[in-house]
């Protein structure tokens, strides 16, 4: 099984470098960086509006920074890994960039040769390295004053990592918690079919209680928080009734 975001074969791939030995590559134009000038936009309508007597050149530089940190921590997440597939002898095959952002290919994500423990140092990675941008971002919060620029940039940094680093977690196939949760069962000796009935019923729970959480963020008109948290629930049940291929 291939992914998703493997390169068309019909297509020329131009490579443009390498992270820890893995390579880096575009194809065709959809490498442009959509995401970074949208999330850019965005952060600099919401300086305009919050900040009405600045100039455009600080709204410009502050949706530059705060869009950096909220992208950058997705990077971050895939740089490591990229690092911990590489350290445990199993490097992913290849980065793309897709609209600005970095996708991992595995030609054979589930390959025999692939440990159960080698499946799980390789997709936990990522969460723990949010994790730990998440404890640099707190660290910077305490010591930026409130309502200043920096103090802006840290709450976004902490916002994004608290979000990676949590909703990759979730058992189900397309985050790091879905890999994590099947290699430990048949790590700890259940079959393939007994890990997958175990992670289906796991999957239903958490997103039951996800659902829950949107209601309780509806009521409290956190209208950003309920789409979130309802698509969560949403991709969860889904995955669970076996909707969603794990």
């Amino acid at each position: 099984m291939q992914s998703p975001f493997a390169f068309q074969p019909d297509q020329p791939v131009t490579q443009i470098g390498s992270v820890f030995g893995t390579p880096l590559a575009v194809q065709g134009w959809n490498w442009l960086p959509l995401n970074q000038l949208v999330v850019w936009g965005l952060f600099t309508g919401q300086s305009a509006k919050k900040h009405t007597h600045w100039s455009w050149p600080q709204h410009t530089l502050l949706g530059a920074l705060k869009m950096i940190v909220f992208l950058g921590s997705e990077w971050c997440h895939n740089f490591a890994h990229v690092v911990a597939a590489r350290l445990v002898g199993k490097p992913v095959d290849g980065m793309r960039i897709l609209l600005g952002m970095p996708v991992l290919i595995y030609n054979e994500p589930e390959h025999p040769s692939i440990t159960p423990r080698q499946h799980i140092l390789r997709s936990i990675a990522g969460p723990l390295c949010n994790g730990c941008l998440l404890l640099f971002s707190k660290l910077c919060q305490r010591f930026t004053p409130h309502g200043s620029p920096a103090r802006e940039v840290a709450d976004t940094a902490v916002g994004m990592n608290t979000f990676i680093s949590t909703a990759s977690l979730l058992p189900v196939p397309v985050f790091d918690g879905g890999p994590i949760l099947k290699w430990s069962l048949i790590g700890s000796g259940q079959s393939p079919e007994q890990a997958a009935k175990t992670a289906a019923t796991t999957q239903k729970v958490v997103g039951a209680g996800l659902f829950g959480s949107a209601l309780v963020a509806f009521r409290k008109r956190r209208w950003f928080l309920t789409i979130i948290l309802a698509f969560l629930s949403i991709l969860s049940l889904l995955t669970g009734f076996g909707k969603i291929r794990s």
